[in-house]
């Protein structure tokens, strides 16, 4: 009995020594607890219409450091892709800034003495330079629409500059014959599994008139954006005619090898946009009136335009792959007719912060 009793007494101290070494070695049930990691939630957007990609500017990105507080102040997401269409967008801030010529722009002023000359009857002017108030924050493609994005949403591609690549295709071809299919045989089953690829598929999409552009926004609840906002977000706070040295910036008739590009292949501006001048003239939402600024000398509040065109024209911005430097400033106007094509046209839209 006596050994007995002290058998359970060793066994019971046994116990208790083998829980207070695991304890310990778990940190006991005193001990401090790591703190667990924060569980990764997605952010919710706030926007019906999109997937928000990052909440806060990149400061790499928005070099602008008086924009870059603007644009977090505003609390909504800074980088967007809209689901309908897969654009990816960029928020741009209110603000003020200076409309029209800019200081000491000579080609400004060489262009209006040629349409004075030339064409009259465009009453051509980038002057008076005018302050412009923005109220309200909007969101801007971060590049022109591409093809594969107009493709996407209206699924037939209009563009003059587009290239398939069928040399893959060709090649599964030829080895479903070598395998024994007849030649039909094998360009269904190619057609199936190699469909072709569009090389151009990331250039931005041309000969669009504007009545095509306003088909496309109807579908996607997306808009032109007006000429002011356009001007805004290409300065992105430079008063100089450029936002960068047009060869780092633009493809223009100087590199452009007389064909469109990839977009976001140039340097962007300050605020995250690429090719704000050249690859292709981008419409805006605006009628187009050459003397209209004479009517915004003392300062206007989210101007969306003239009423009306005397030549039934809309407005364009930006220069295109053929344009020499003069078309490629940010106060330089130009206009077309609201069903013309052409390759040197496309465009990049513009949607509302709700």
């Amino acid at each position: 009995m006596i050994n007995s009793g002290r058998n359970i007494v060793l066994m019971l101290v046994g116990v208790v020594m083998v829980a207070a070494l695991v304890g310990a070695s778990q940190g006991g049930a005193d001990a401090e607890k790591p703190n667990p990691k924060p569980a990764t939630t997605a952010t919710a957007s706030p926007l019906a219409w999109a997937e928000v990609l990052e909440q806060n500017p990149d400061p790499k990105v928005v070099t602008d450091a008086d924009f870059l507080k603007r644009i977090t102040e505003t609390k909504l997401p800074w980088r967007v892709k809209d689901k309908a269409s897969g654009i990816e967008m960029l928020l741009v801030p209110p603000g003020k800034f200076v409309m029209g010529m800019s200081p000491g722009d000579t080609e400004a002023v060489e262009m209006e003495k040629l349409f004075a000359e030339k064409f009259p009857q465009l009453k051509y002017s980038e002057r008076p330079a005018h302050e412009v108030t923005i109220t309200k924050a909007f969101y801007l493609g971060r590049t022109e629409v591409t093809q594969e994005q107009w493709m996407k949403v209206m699924g037939v591609n209009p563009s003059h500059f587009q290239k398939s690549n069928n040399s893959e295709r060709e090649r599964v071809i030829a080895k479903y014959i070598e395998e024994g299919l007849t030649k039909q045989e094998a360009q269904e089953k190619a057609g199936a599994e190699s469909p072709n690829k569009l090389l151009t598929a990331s250039n931005p999409v041309e000969t669009v008139s504007w009545n095509d552009c306003e088909r496309f926004c109807a579908k996607t609840g997306m808009k032109l954006p007006t000429e002011a906002q356009w001007e805004y977000a290409c300065r992105a706070g430079v008063r100089k005619p450029r936002y960068g040295e047009l060869g780092q910036i633009a493809w223009y008739v100087a590199n452009s090898a007389s064909t469109t590009h990839p977009v976001a292949q140039k340097a962007s501006n300050a605020l995250g946009f690429y090719d704000m001048f050249g690859n292709v003239w981008e419409w805006t939402n605006d009628w187009y009136e050459g003397d209209y600024y004479k009517s915004c000398a003392d300062g206007v509040v989210d101007p969306t335009g003239p009423a009306r065109s005397e030549l039934s024209s809309r407005s364009k911005r930006g220069g295109d792959w053929l344009n020499v430097s003069y078309s490629c400033r940010a106060s330089l106007r130009s206009r077309s007719w609201p069903g013309v094509i052409t390759s040197l046209v496309g465009f990049r839209v513009a949607r509302t912060a709700d």
